[in-house]
This record gives structure tokens, C-alpha cells and sequence, in this order.
């Protein structure tokens, strides 16, 4: 084979190559972990999406040693709170914290009721979503994603209205 026909073979090869990307995995929106809340009803239990069986779950992904989201917490159990009052039922919040920050847990059970969580090291569950710290997950009653913000500066009504739609 001559100089030029090596070449072009390099070129195609190297584009082919580097050109083709693998298709995305497609993220799996479940897990299985304990709620350490004693104030939670589903304390003790393994929890998730599938556990939340035709419910709407959102999930909330903090730092249990944060004061910013021990208040989203706080916040998320008070709005909580207001779809029960209101009657609204199929709707689960569950927070998600890490396991490095887990000597901190009381800062988010302490009088809040929504079910919490500790995504173990090396956190599997935070990366394979790609949750940031204060991103809220909303999965619809069947448990297939239907969108994700981040919570930092508090907004009452945005995460309320997601809810309801």
C-alpha cells in the first residue's frame, strides 16, 4: 500500500474513532436505602421511588452539615406538611444526604417528618443522578424523571407549582 492510501486509512480510522460516542446510559431514577428519621413513617425501612409505589417523588440532595440545607429541610417538611393539609396525598419528599456528613444527621431529623436518607461512599446514588448539593429530582407516579432545579436560593412557589403540575 502506498504513503497516501496509509494516510487516508489513518485519517478515516482516527475520525471513526474519535467521532463515535457511545450512546448515553440511560439513568436509572431508583435506589433502595434506610430512612433514619424516627419521626418519618416509613422509619427503618428501605426507601426509594419504587418503594413510593403510583406516588410523585421528589428528592432533595444536601449536606447534612450545611446550614443553607438543613433550612431547604426544614422548608421542604413545611411545604410538605401543606399538600397534606391540602388533602394532596400521592406525594412523597424525600432528602438525600452523604455518608461523610452523617455525623450531622440530627440537623435534618430533628423535627422534620419527610423520610431522609445517606447515600453511602462513594455516593453512587448522587453521581449516577448527577445531583448537585440543594437539587430537587421530581419523579412523576409511574417513577420516570420528569425534572430537576436546584433549591440554593428558596423558592416556595417553584417547587410547589412543580408539585402540582
Amino acid at each position: 500500500m502506498s504513503g497516501r492510501k496509509y494516510s487516508a486509512l489513518f485519517i478515516f480510522l482516527t475520525f471513526v474513532f474519535f467521532s463515535c460516542n457511545p450512546p448515553d446510559e440511560e439513568v436509572v431514577y431508583d435506589y433502595s436505602l434506610a430512612d433514619i428519621n424516627n419521626s418519618s413513617v416509613t422509619y427503618g425501612n428501605n426507601i426509594g421511588p419504587g418503594y413510593f409505589e403510583n406516588q410523585v417523588t421528589v428528592h432533595y440532595f444536601g449536606h447534612q452539615n450545611w446550614g443553607i440545607c438543613t433550612a431547604r429541610v426544614g422548608q421542604l417538611n413545611a411545604l410538605y406538611a401543606n399538600l397534606v393539609s391540602e388533602d394532596i396525598n400521592n406525594v412523597k419528599i424525600i432528602a438525600i444526604g452523604k455518608e461523610q456528613y452523617s455525623g450531622d444527621n440530627s440537623n435534618w431529623t430533628e423535627g422534620n417528618s419527610i423520610p431522609i436518607v445517606v447515600d453511602p461512599s462513594p455516593n453512587i446514588l448522587w453521581t449516577s443522578w448527577g445531583a448537585s448539593q440543594w437539587d430537587v429530582f421530581f419523579l412523576d407516579s409511574s417513577g420516570e424523571y420528569i425534572t430537576d432545579f436546584n433549591i440554593q436560593n428558596w423558592d416556595y412557589n417553584k417547587v410547589y407549582n412543580q408539585i402540582k403540575d
